[in-house]
């Protein structure tokens, strides 16, 4: 299980995003995403995304996304599609691409899609840069190798990785109602995050199932 701290004005956890990795009964990996926060005083957004995926997460085979408020409830089979759609990468799962861009390469150019609806896709663009100095918000001072997103042209989510994967995200989310939310994310534990969130937000989480 890997936790982030999420921090909608950058400095004190509002919420939390949290990843677990398994595999399915048939057999596939499976990245399972929940992110519960507060992003407004009378907001608690909950999200949820399940990709399961043969060996490279560009051969998805099924994904899942609810998410409120919004109302969003879908779900994709790949072979349902017509051929040629759904090409590319469901955008919680452009995590597991950051990981493999940190250990080898210097780029890596992939098609990332509209959760809500495949059939419509963005180009995007990773590229390694180098190690920076880090001071994350809890104070910690580090370095960390920073990645950068580009979404058709244009500058998107940043990643900071070490030797234990992704270390801080500074983060656009634009979710299929068009809303969008930014901030910053970096690893935590859950000991790290419990006593900053709220009855509310603790509860999303419980409900997912995702801390079981």
């Amino acid at each position: 299980m890997h936790i982030h701290a999420l921090s909608n004005n950058g400095t004190t956890p509002d919420g939390a995003l949290v990843r677990r990795e398994s595999q399915s009964a048939d057999g596939l990996r499976v990245l399972d995403s929940v992110l519960a926060m507060r992003p407004t005083p009378d907001v608690v957004l909950r999200a949820r995304q399940r990709v399961e995926y043969d060996g490279d997460v560009r051969s998805w085979v099924r994904y899942s996304l609810q998410r409120e408020p919004g109302g969003v409830d879908v779900a994709f089979e790949r072979a349902d599609l017509p051929p040629g759609v759904g090409n590319g990468v469901p955008s919680f799962a452009r995590y597991l691409l950051v990981l493999e861009l940190a250990t080898v390469g210097a780029w890596v150019e992939y098609t990332q899609l509209d959760d809500a609806d495949p059939t419509r896709t963005r180009h995007a663009l990773l590229v390694r840069t180098d190690t920076q100095p880090l001071l994350l918000p809890d104070g910690v001072s580090t370095s960390a190798m920073r990645i950068d997103q580009l979404l058709d042209g244009t500058p998107a989510n940043a990643f900071w990785c070490d030797n234990f994967g992704v270390l801080q995200a500074d983060y656009i989310e634009t979710f299929p109602d068009g809303s969008q939310l930014s901030g910053v994310s970096w690893r935590t534990t859950w000991e790290g995050i419990e006593p900053w969130l709220d009855a509310e937000v603790r509860g999303a989480l419980d409900a997912s199932g995702i801390l079981a």
